[in-house]
């Protein structure tokens, strides 16, 4: 599990794995939210308790250096936590899992996705690629080129792989990704470094739930 590095902003934003990492990263410098939101990688499925419980160890130290005269600690108004739904039956049940190991670490609960809850910090979570969803990253950023020209290429390959194979990848999503990142002028061999590219429609509806919960945090 990734350990918690020192805050140095105000908003703070959890997410899962070192891709979606990079991608709100690019986000929120294209929102011009970079200054104010720092993003944390908390690793995998089943290290997110854990990191959140040492995030709440550090909230309570913020909280008594606080109080201290001359404290130059960073205190933290909100966090976001942001999780796939791939690995679930639906995004409401990566919600509850994502709300059990919020109660376990004493943070407070919110309600429902994509809402925020409590103060000091105040606490939202955004399940991808969204709320009635299952899916994950790969999904939310295929929508957003949906209309390329090269997808009917994409979609074209994949057919004669089926045909010349028999199958096709077990995760679509991932495999179509890469075949669009493989399609651009300059291909990089990870999703995470696309990000930083002018390969994606930051503008496209399908990514404004996710910028109204960046603009929310």
């Amino acid at each position: 599990m990734p350990e918690p590095v020192p805050v140095t902003k105000p908003k703070q934003l959890v997410v899962e794995g070192r891709d979606v990492e990079e991608f709100f990263t690019a986000l929120l410098r294209k929102m011009g939210l970079a200054e104010e939101v720092q993003v944390q990688n908390f690793g995998g499925v089943s290290e997110l308790p854990n990191f959140l419980q040492e995030f709440q160890d550090f909230l309570e130290a913020v909280r008594i250096a606080s109080g201290s005269e001359g404290s130059l600690v960073q205190e933290i108004v909100s966090l976001g936590v942001i999780r796939d739904a791939e690995r679930f039956s639906s995004p409401a049940d990566a919600f509850r899992s994502v709300c059990g190991a919020l109660g376990g670490a004493g943070l407070t609960v919110p309600s429902q996705i994509e809402t925020f809850k409590g103060s000091n910090p105040r606490v939202g979570v955004l399940i991808l690629p969204d709320a009635t969803t299952k899916g994950m990253l790969e999904d939310l950023c295929l929508r957003s080129v949906e209309d390329h020209p090269v997808m009917q290429c994409i979609d074209e390959y994949f057919n004669c792989v089926k045909q010349q194979l028999g199958s096709l990848p077990k995760n679509m999503a991932k495999a179509r990704i890469q075949a669009f990142v493989a399609s651009t002028p300059e291909p990089v061999s990870h999703l995470r470094w696309a990000f930083h590219r002018d390969y994606w429609p930051w503008d496209d509806p399908a990514f404004d739930h996710v910028k109204q919960f960046l603009s929310n945090l």
